[in-house]
């Protein structure tokens, strides 16, 4: 049974190393990563996403619902929980009169949920924060036959690992605490090109290492009502000193030739400039009901992105709010049936993004779908998940992206702690 579990977990750590690595070469471009932290990654359980991102009040032995640390307090006393999953993403890209596709394949998330005591649950973590990857190009008449060429390039991404605990106080109140820590980079690069040989063009290049801690806190409560339950769950993030970036900078002018750039003028700064950076403070709650066949939920979350900075730049971004509602489905889950036990989830979500273009604030909306599958003779679980979004509008010569993932994610559930009986 123990070489069992290592082998699983040996697995699962290759897969998601190589998935990981695939994920940071293939990312697809999308031009709104290139403000603030990037695409901010979901950060929570494929089970919660399936029911379009409703996960505050939501708690199960079954899923490490990293959005309320909270949540933990589920888990069985005698076992352990593995959680992993990975995505594919086709995406169209649009503009006014352009069109572009693409596709990738995503690492989500790898956890591993367990028991410390009866009244204490540990989660340990790895998951993506946030991306950038984008390549814009844009061009401004010089004279009545060419045009000053604009290019902007930005590749990146920051990732987290956590450590969460979730402690109950008193019976259905629980409490937790996710603490992670973030580090990664991100490359920022802008050029200038006349098509002139008489001027020179310019080169800015951006790039930040960043590392540091971030606290996240949760608490849920749970009311019977007969054979059902109430839920009740908030989570909040602040906004705290603690995430720092290295930035080095390095500024060029040169000139084009028949074969290479030919660089005239040169300034560079070593990477020691160090700069905080003051991430938003999050707040959220949520209310579920559920009883042993349905789940039905509803979150709300806002987050100050107005606060946003790195060093004395900022965005000028906006106040995000986001609405989710979304449940699942049962029929029979003690039945004899297979296809009784089986779990399907729905879900919306609706968010006005940090985002503020030409006098307009980018919305952000999902539709989901997914399928849970029970194993025989076990509480593992694999789940398939299934979304369509949209973001940002085609007014006011903005970008349009419409995409459709799909998300596979395994939840291992295996006993640690066998009680042995003896004659």
């Amino acid at each position: 049974m123990l070489k069992n579990k290592i082998k699983i977990s040996f697995m699962l750590v290759l897969v998601t190393m190589f998935v990981t690595q695939l994920s940071a070469q293939n990312q697809l471009s999308s031009p709104y990563s290139r403000f603030g932290m990037g695409e901010m990654a979901k950060r929570m359980s494929s089970t919660n996403i399936a029911m379009g991102d409703v996960a505050y009040a939501y708690q199960s032995p079954l899923a490490v619902n990293v959005a309320n640390p909270a949540s933990y307090i589920a888990f069985d006393s005698l076992s352990c929980l593995i959680d992993a999953a990975f995505s594919f993403k086709y995406h169209i890209l649009q503009e006014t009169a352009n069109k572009q596709n693409g596709s990738t394949i995503s690492f989500n998330y790898l956890s591993l949920g367990f028991s410390v005591l009866r009244n204490w649950k540990t989660v340990l973590g790895f998951q993506p924060y946030s991306f950038i990857n984008y390549t814009i190009n844009q061009y401004t008449p010089f004279n009545d036959t060419s045009d000053i060429h604009y290019a902007y390039n930005g590749t990146g991404g920051v990732y987290e690992f956590y450590w969460g605990n979730a402690f109950r106080l008193f019976k259905n109140f629980s409490i937790g605490l996710n603490m992670s820590y973030l580090f990664g980079n991100y490359n920022k690069l802008q050029i200038v090109e006349f098509p002139d040989d008489n001027f020179l063009n310019f080169k800015r290049d951006n790039e930040l290492q960043i590392n540091g801690a971030l606290f996240s806190f949760g608490t849920q409560y749970f009311i019977p009502i007969k054979k059902s339950f109430i839920g009740l769950g908030l989570v909040y993030t602040p906004s705290i000193p603690t995430v720092y970036g290295n930035k080095t900078t390095y500024l060029l002018s040169y000139q084009n030739t028949a074969l290479e750039e030919v660089i005239v003028d040169s300034l560079y700064w070593e990477g020691t400039n160090k700069v905080k950076i003051t991430l938003p403070q999050t707040a959220g709650g949520g209310i579920s009901w559920s009883n042993e066949k349905y789940f039905l939920g509803f979150d709300f979350t806002w987050s100050d992105w107005s606060r946003y900075s790195i060093g004395e730049a900022n965005d000028s971004l906006e106040d995000s709010y986001k609405f989710a509602v979304g449940g699942s489905i049962t029929p029979n889950p003690s039945g004899s049936k297979y296809v009784s036990k089986i779990t399907f989830s729905a879900g919306y979500y609706y968010e006005l993004t940090s985002l503020y273009l030409k006098e307009k604030q980018i919305d952000k909306f999902g539709i989901n779908f997914g399928v849970s599958f029970p194993m025989k003779k076990s509480k593992t679980r694999f789940n398939v998940h299934f979304e369509y979004g949209q973001w940002g509008t085609l007014k006011n010569n903005l970008l349009q992206e419409r995409y459709f993932l799909a998300s596979f994610n395994l939840k291992l559930h295996e006993k640690w702690y066998q009680r042995r009986i003896l004659d």
